[in-house]
């Protein structure tokens, strides 16, 4: 008995229709970004103590939302977008922590300078004997 162009029309479609429920199931198999999740929580903690509050807060204001973001995601089941936002705000954090000590190492480095430079004056000041 032949096989009809509906026969492979539909046996087709089962397999298309298979292909696409196996990728489905692929997906959720993606674990939850737990720990990537709890590094970008703790470089945060980091950022603000290195003082990114006060030098580099757009940065940090990314950092905390793409967190809050990566969590939603995360409710949501949608695991590689959780960790996807989870690694955008590990690198926001660690942005905003290295420019807030650049900004603090100049300061600090401007500090001695002014220091230094009272130090000669003084000694120039000083009468020779």
């Amino acid at each position: 008995m032949p096989i009809t162009s509906e026969v492979r029309g539909l046996g087709r479609l089962c397999l298309v229709a298979g292909a696409a429920l196996a990728l489905a199931a692929c997906a959720n198999d993606i674990p939850a970004p737990t720990e990537q999740v709890t590094l970008s929580d703790n470089i945060i903690r980091d950022a603000e103590t290195a003082g990114a509050v006060q030098y580099s807060p757009v940065e940090l204001n990314m950092a905390r939302e793409k967190l809050e973001a990566a969590r939603r995601e995360m409710q949501d089941e949608n695991n590689e977008e959780a960790r996807r936002l989870a690694e955008q705000a590990e690198v926001d954090a660690r942005l905003a922590e290295l420019r807030s000590r650049t900004q603090t190492t100049k300061e600090a480095v401007a500090a001695v300078q002014a220091s230094i430079d009272t130090l000669r004056r003084e000694l120039n000041a000083r009468p020779t004997s």
